[in-house]
């Protein structure tokens, strides 16, 4: 039976009113049990995440001011009230641009990863390569957009992240999924009041499975009716590096002597790197008159070996 959506919306007001545009935040969520409590829980994350956000953007403009203050050659352009009204929007404006690329970095990386993804990539099937390339443009090339509208950009991902809970562990889901929710909303571009719509059972998508099932050896029935593996971490995040609407199993744990075989795929390197010191260890030790006068002695300098350590070489060759 098909549950129906529950929705919660919160009008986002933060205390500062250059960063007030009366964009609103909508959860939805077939968990919940209506919409009083989906708003009743948007508004908690919410309000946390719009005042941490803000003190952020508070110590970015004192940041600013601070390097202004000690380049400055004269205090008395301090004491101009007009210019030091300027100056206020101007570094909230600058400030604002900094969280906004520094909370976004993530999504950034993101976007410009899939979006040179291959042609036979599920990436190239279900997203436009130019619009990702521009959302990625638009966060790192912000100067020229509204403080308001990058707060709330910048706001929504933390929401994200708080509701989402365990979900911080799979960036790459999120910033699939945000990348969805700006798509929605019109994209990163500043069409005045916008509505950013949080999806809570897509969010929660994975974390579901792994409260039924964990075990990646054996196979459970699902609430889907499917026979899987037990998922992880590292399949959710996968399954938003490689662009897919449902989180599925995407990374088959190795079994039996396949352990061993991956161990030593894993660490081949170290383990040669060990080698090749007891190697050259023993060799050093034939040369070193430390045994016995057969074993240790009479076997030639380093760079001209003799008996033993010629045989040696030839052994480990």
């Amino acid at each position: 039976e098909q549950k129906t959506p529950q929705l919660g919306y919160i009008t986002v007001i933060p205390t500062v009113k250059a960063l007030q545009g009366e964009h609103t935040i909508e959860l939805q969520s077939t968990q919940l049990k209506s919409g009083v409590e989906c708003g009743w829980w948007l508004c908690q994350h919410t309000t946390t995440q719009t005042a941490t956000l803000e003190k952020q953007v508070n110590m970015e403009v004192a940041a600013i001011r601070a390097l202004r203050s000690r380049s400055q050659a004269s205090a008395a352009a301090e004491n101009d009230s007009d210019s030091k009204s300027t100056e206020d929007d101007a570094d909230l404006a600058k400030a604002m641009q900094v969280i906004h690329r520094r909370t976004l970095e993530g999504f950034v990386t993101w976007c410009n990863y899939v979006s040179s993804a291959t042609i036979g990539s599920l990436c190239r099937k279900g997203l436009d390569m130019a619009t990702l390339r521009d959302m990625s443009a638009q966060v790192m090339e912000n100067s020229t957009r509204p403080p308001d509208r990058l707060f709330v950009e910048a706001l929504v991902l933390r929401v994200m992240e708080s509701v989402g809970e365990q979900m911080l562990q799979c960036p790459e889901r999120l910033s699939y999924l945000l990348f969805h929710t700006y798509q929605e909303a019109g994209g990163l571009w500043d069409l005045g009041p916008t509505n950013f719509t949080i999806d809570m059972d897509k969010l929660h998508d994975g974390l579901v499975q792994m409260n039924l099932h964990t075990n990646p050896y054996t196979r459970y029935k699902m609430p889907n009716g499917k026979h899987e593996l037990g998922l992880n971490f590292d399949d959710i995040n996968e399954s938003g590096i490689q662009c897919r609407k449902n989180v599925t199993k995407t990374f088959k744990e190795p079994a039996s002597m396949m352990v061993v075989v991956d161990f030593l795929l894993c660490y081949r390197i170290p383990i040669m790197l060990k080698l090749y010191c007891l190697t050259l260890s023993g060799y050093i030790y034939l040369g070193s008159h430390q045994g016995d006068d057969i074993t240790t002695t009479h076997n030639g300098t380093f760079l001209a070996p003799k008996w033993l350590r010629i045989n040696f070489l030839q052994y480990v060759a």
